[in-house]
């Protein structure tokens, strides 16, 4: 959400974030990651390939219209009404920011992530892992002009 961010930065910085929707405890649910954030509830994740990767900002987002509907072992359909202002975005006619949307594609169970596809990120050959699923690299993003 900042403008003014170096769009080759490697790592996320104040106003990145993640919102990441998907089923928890059989319901869908959304949750909103920042990396860099003023305001604190933080959270460490760990994988077998990263001890500690922290985040300053980790919480459940309520969206009112969020539904899934899911066809086991072929295909699922999300759809949500994302406030801008829950992720702090004000847009305004020729505002660029970079970012991406993505999707993970789980095996016949829903057990575990086999694929990642991006709108932008390309390096998206890492599953299984789900620190490098959660990272966020600015430097992969595209860029979201408002109109």
């Amino acid at each position: 959400t900042d403008p003014a961010a170096d769009k080759n930065r490697d790592d996320a910085q104040q106003g990145d974030l993640r919102l990441s929707i998907g089923n928890f405890q059989g319901q869908p649910t959304a949750v909103l990651y920042r990396r860099v954030s003023g305001t604190k509830k933080p959270a460490v994740f760990s994988s077998g390939v990263v001890k500690s990767y922290a985040m300053d900002f980790v919480d459940v987002v309520r969206l009112e219209n969020l539904k899934v509907k899911v066809n086991p072992g072929h295909s699922y359909l999300l759809e949500a009404a994302i406030p801008l202002t829950t992720l702090g975005l004000q847009p305004a006619a020729g505002l660029t920011l970079r970012g991406d949307f993505g999707v993970t594609h789980g095996d016949r169970a829903g057990a575990r992530t086999r694929l990642r596809t991006h709108w932008a990120n390309q390096h998206t050959g890492l599953v299984d892992d789900a620190v490098f699923e959660l990272r966020m690299q600015p430097t992969h993003w595209g860029e979201l002009t408002f109109q």
